[in-house]
């Protein structure tokens, strides 16, 4: 099976299996595992920041930066698709009880939302919910948000006394595309949560980085959480090897998703997009799910986003000839729609 799901799919290669079973690992709730701290260093020092903390999943990096960043009952303002809001059962409000306000649209809010959104909560109207956080998602379904969007909207933010967070579970694919170092798309931001097991094909974990008082506290809302690993560098060492060895491969990812896209484009029926390295696949209305179960017939796995839309994901494990098949698969299943 070809499977296009996500890029959380992939399996460890052989290289990065020898650094796992080859681990120096010691109790990472003391700080004593080395794994973790190297882990940890390196990230802060590619976002550009102070410090960072590796937990299990993007979840939990999102929902601890959400925690330390806001009080009971403040706004963080979001887009309605972003993971935060859709994909996290709701705990920014079971966690944080906080109250998200929501923009839809493009991938970041005009100056028209925020000054609207900025005028509606005056510190002296009791009404309404004060605004604490600004979340961003980098790169958004797949599109790269443009630097200067983020420095706008970030700007905006600090300037009502607000923090900002950037969502950069995918982070490494938008500085690959943008050719720019991770830390310029972190630039600006308080906190940023980046994910090892999707783009960087690490079997476990993210890291949420920010500056070191931040981070001191993110570590305790992680144990409050129930993620105190003891010897985490068995795991730590998957994503540190990635970390140092797959980041210079994530282009050819995009590369690959121009290709299918352009050869599924051609299907007649079909549409499709390539952001980095998701390709939005679009099919004649209300035939998402059963295209998806055609296209399984033939040995691709792919994922229904909505009635007429459909998403792949190249990643570490697809290679040339995947795509060739994958994109053969979903011509001979779109005409048996």
């Amino acid at each position: 099976m070809i499977d296009l799901r996500s890029d959380t799919v992939t399996r460890p290669t052989a290289a990065m299996r020898r650094a796992i079973a080859e681990a120096e690992v010691g109790d990472d709730v003391y700080g004593e595992d080395p794994t973790v701290r190297a882990l940890e260093e390196e990230t802060a020092a590619l976002l550009g920041k102070e410090a960072a903390v590796y937990v299990p999943s993007g979840h939990m990096a999102n929902q601890i930066a959400l925690y330390v960043s806001t009080r009971s009952g403040e706004e963080v303002w979001a887009h309605e698709h972003h993971h935060l809001i859709g994909s996290e059962q709701g705990a920014a409000a079971v966690l944080s009880r906080v109250q998200p306000r929501l923009y839809s649209g493009a991938p970041f809010p005009a100056d028209d939302v925020l000054a609207d959104w900025a005028r509606g909560a005056r510190e002296d109207d009791a009404h309404r919910a004060e605004p604490a956080l600004l979340w961003l998602e980098n790169t958004f379904t797949g599109q790269v948000v443009p630097l200067a969007e983020q420095r706008r909207v970030v700007a905006f933010a600090h300037g009502h006394g607000m923090r900002a967070h950037l969502d950069g579970a995918r982070l490494w694919n938008a500085a690959a595309a943008l050719d720019v170092a991770p830390a310029e798309v972190a630039a600006g931001f308080d906190t940023v949560s980046v994910c090892f097991s999707k783009g960087l094909g690490a079997p476990v974990g993210s890291a949420m980085a920010g500056d070191t008082a931040t981070v001191r506290r993110a570590r305790r809302a992680r144990k409050l959480l129930g993620a105190g690993m003891r010897q985490a560098g068995i795991i730590a060492a998957g994503a540190l090897h990635a970390l140092r060895h797959h980041r210079e491969r994530i282009p050819q990812d995009h590369t690959r998703a121009e290709l299918l896209a352009e050869r599924i484009g051609s299907v007649p029926g079909l549409s499709a997009q390539a952001r980095t390295n998701v390709v939005l696949l679009g099919t004649p209305e209300g035939a998402a799910a059963r295209l998806v179960g055609l296209v399984a017939g033939h040995g691709v796995a792919a994922l229904a986003i909505g009635p007429s839309l459909i998403r792949l994901v190249v990643h570490l494990d697809i290679t040339d000839g995947d795509v060739d098949e994958a994109a053969e698969a979903i011509a001979k299943a779109a005409r048996e729609l």
